[in-house]
């Protein structure tokens, strides 16, 4: 593959009207080659989200967030429209024809194919860079990363759109940076790593790569004396000890022992310290999970045989534990292992064969061997070496359970330890691996958790608060670990204070962030992932205000059959996005949606979801109801009925016929002939106003015999009232006129003079004898 790939596609050739804007630096906008003269700060940060969104239709109350710090004006329309305006008077004065900034139904918009921005290079130059580092070609994915880089001119604008730009500089820096270190490139590596490290200094992945490339040029000394500065920063800035990364790797720079990209050969003495170093150091605090240790000590257990096992697979949602008990796990068993422990982060591989190949290349260079080219020599050769050693293999955040298989040792004493975030699948099983599903932390365990390391003084003082933020974090060791660790960071702080600022939802992710550690970041590698169908029903599920969710009320939300709904919740529960609840009364599954992943869902619909959809989103919730459990299916089937309803009178006739046309499908399902008349009387009518006539007809005579069958006097006298209407549309004066004088009556049984009147209108207009009494009753009234 070329390592430009497809990304000269961007480059379109200039014309008058190219509209150019730069915003890796300092904002410029040029039409053709004339520059544009954009005023003001608010104009400027306007442009930028227009541009940012790539097409996307971006909300007024999004863009007054931006220009006013989530406060804004009571004037804040008026004054973006304002600034909307004097952006296009900028234009048409550069010379811009035609129309550049759009008005929607909620905001504005600036097409993607009517700018050419930098940011839209680097992207795809980025993009190719980690398509070249998931086959193993670094030196491409290095090049590649540092031309993306090199767009940069300056320092961008303030604002949080300038900050997300920053925090994409700084991820692709350290991507960059690791390719140039797998590359072996470390000498060129140290001068341009000491100024990011300069530029960025809290950064610790920057530190580690600095570290890294300086004691594989030779230079451990100052590696050493790098960590311990960052050491320093930590303890007085962040309140925390660096990370496990960074410590194994300094403790490996005290040792010694030999880089992995030295020349030399190590000896076997040697070797298996080096394979022995790659783990990380133990977690900190470690707290409970006695049951899932034990479960795996099943690795270390002295049998052998065909009904030993040879791996053990942990999953779980992001910021569970899984990492954590994995390693605690590995250096409880090490002495288990004397050939070594191999580790390997697969967080940012792909799930194909070529990295599995990569990866397996990897391991056995560190165990000192040779590698095989061929694939599948490759495999046999490694499964060989692992029967003749006793060695624990690592292999943390596997995209695939199933990447557990291809690095079973064939037999011996060599196990294989393995975290993911999707449940396991038969293949684990009939393999025979040890399983471990991890959840929340028991409540007593995660409030020791955060005594261990905010103060247990200090947090037996408030217990009550400890729960209260226990519960806030949902019980995620990761997600306590941050809370923990703002409250040693300041000791000033009252858990009390920081529990207050957790509880507002609008603000809870953002706390949960302390120097490298975010909780959103984790949340975000599992929905990334995701199928553009289960993300979109994940964002809608986070709309429901409910502590569980059935396939048929998703169904009703997602606007699907039940049959399809079950199949994305079986999706969403598979990567732990969803948490099965049981069975509900009528037997059918439930599956919950914990608080900081629903926090999470809605950021992404606020962000993603045009404001249309999110409010049909809404509606579609709010027609759930969940009252009771046994009838509350019945209750949904009338509460979309009314919001299918309440779409017609607003005349949002597609809207209104996907709705009834659910309420159908739902209605019949559950045997349910008063939901099923009411169905198809809204599309009846629906159809009717479209001139379907012949459709209607149909519609409407079917409506009237399901509300027969329910016994239902005001479904009933609604049918004939539709299809009087219908018969006399048609001339057909016969019909209509019994329909209507049937309509008259049931309306009457019920009480109902509106629909009285509006029938006997009906037959006025027919020149037929109106009902006899209506005049003396309405004189009545």
């Amino acid at each position: 593959m070329s390592e430009l790939g497809d990304i000269t596609a961007v480059r379109r050739p200039g014309g008058p009207q190219e509209v150019c804007v730069t915003l890796l630096g300092p904002l410029s906008v040029r039409v053709g080659g004339t520059p544009v003269g954009i005023g003001s700060r608010a104009q400027r940060t306007v442009l930028a989200l227009l541009v940012l969104a790539r097409g996307r239709e971006v909300s007024a109350a999004e863009l007054a967030g931006a220009l006013w710090g989530g406060r804004p004006p009571a004037s804040a329309r008026i004054r973006t429209a304002l600034h909307v305006l004097a952006l296009r008077a900028a234009f048409r004065a550069a010379g811009h024809r035609g129309p550049l900034v759009l008005g929607g139904s909620a905001g504005y918009r600036i097409p993607a194919e009517a700018v050419r921005a930098d940011v839209g290079t680097f992207d795809a130059l980025v993009a190719a860079a980690r398509e070249a580092a998931g086959q193993g070609a670094f030196d491409a994915a290095g090049r590649l990363y540092r031309r993306a880089l090199d767009l940069w001119h300056g320092p961008v604008a303030a604002g949080a759109e300038g900050d997300r730009l920053r925090a994409r500089h700084l991820e692709v820096c350290t991507a960059w940076s690791g390719a140039e270190l797998e590359a072996g490139r470390h000498r060129q590596l140290v001068p341009a790593l000491t100024a990011a490290v300069r530029d960025h200094p809290l950064d610790e992945q920057l530190r580690h790569n600095l570290m890294l490339a300086q004691y594989r040029s030779g230079r451990p000394a100052e590696a050493a004396e790098e960590f311990r500065a960052w050491r320093r920063r930590c303890t007085a800035e962040l309140g925390r000890e660096p990370g496990p990364a960074v410590r194994a790797l300094y403790y490996t720079v005290l040792r010694d022992v030999p880089s992995p990209a030295a020349k030399a050969e190590p000896g076997l003495a040697v070797r298996a310290r080096a394979a022995a170093a790659q783990l990380p150091p133990d977690v900190l605090a470690f707290t409970g999970r006695g049951v899932e240790l034990r479960s795996l000590d099943a690795l270390v257990a002295e049998r052998t045989g065909p009904r030993a096992p040879y791996g053990a697979l942990v999953t779980g949602p992001a910021g569970v534990g899984k990492s954590g008990l994995a390693v605690h796990w590995a250096h409880r068993s090490a002495p288990a292992f004397p050939d070594g422990v191999l580790y390997a982060d697969l967080a940012a591989h792909d799930d194909g064969p070529a990295a599995v190949h990569a990866l397996m290349g990897r391991l056995l260079r560190a165990l000192g061997t040779p590698v095989p080219e061929d694939p599948a020599g490759r495999a046999t050769f490694y499964r060989a070496t692992l029967a003749r050693r006793r060695v624990l293999v690592l292999l943390d955040n596997a995209p695939d359970p199933s990447w557990v298989l291809p690095f079973l040792p064939g037999g011996g004493r060599s196990r294989v330890l393995v975290t993911s975030r999707r449940q396991a699948d038969h293949t684990a099983v009939a393999q025979g691996a040890v399983l471990v599903d991890l959840g929340p932390l028991p409540g007593p365990e995660a409030a020791a958790l955060v005594g261990r390391i905010a103060g247990e003084e200090r947090c037996a003082a408030e217990q009550d608060a400890v729960r209260r933020l226990c519960a806030l974090c949902d019980g995620l060791p990761l997600a306590l670990r941050i809370a923990a660790g703002r409250l040693a960071a300041r000791p000033e702080w009252s858990v009390g204070l920081l529990t207050g600022r957790l509880a507002d939802e609008r603000r809870r992710l953002d706390e949960l962030s302390l120097g490298g550690l975010d909780l959103r970041t984790s949340l975000g590698r599992s929905y990334h992932r995701l199928p553009a169908d289960a993300a979109r029903a994940y964002r809608r599920l986070a709309l429901l205000d409910t502590p569980d969710v059935t396939a048929w009320a998703a169904g009703v939300l997602l606007g699907m059959p039940v049959a399809a709904a079950e199949d994305l919740l079986e999706r969403l529960a598979a990567v732990n996005l969803l948490t099965y609840a049981g069975t509900g009364t009528d037997g059918s599954e439930r599956y919950r949606l914990p608080g900081l992943l629903r926090l999470y869902a809605r950021e992404r619909a606020e962000t993603e979801d045009p404001a249309h959809d999110r409010q049909e989103a809404r509606d579609r919730a709010g027609a759930l109801l969940f009252g009771t459990r046994g009838g509350e299916r019945r209750e949904a089937v009338r509460a979309l009925c009314r919001l299918a309803g309440a779409h017609a009178r607003q005349e949002r006739f597609t809207q209104a016929a996907a709705a009834y046309r659910q309420v159908l499908r739902l209605a019949r399902e559950q045997g349910d002939p008063a939901g099923e008349a009411a169905a198809l009387l809204g599309l009846g009518e629906l159809a009717a106003a479209d001139g379907h006539f012949d459709e209607a007809d149909r519609r409407l005579r079917a409506a009237l015999t399901a509300a027969a069958t329910a016994d239902d006097l005001a479904l009933t006298a609604r049918a004939h009232l539709a299809l009087g209407r219908q018969c006399r549309t048609l001339h057909r004066t016969g019909p209509a006129a019994r329909h209507l004088d049937a309509a008259v009556r049931a309306y009457r049984l019920l009480g109902s003079f509106p629909g009285e009147l509006a029938a006997s209108e009906e037959l006025a207009l027919l020149d037929a004898e109106p009902s006899l009494d209506l005049v003396p009753r309405q004189a009545t009234r």
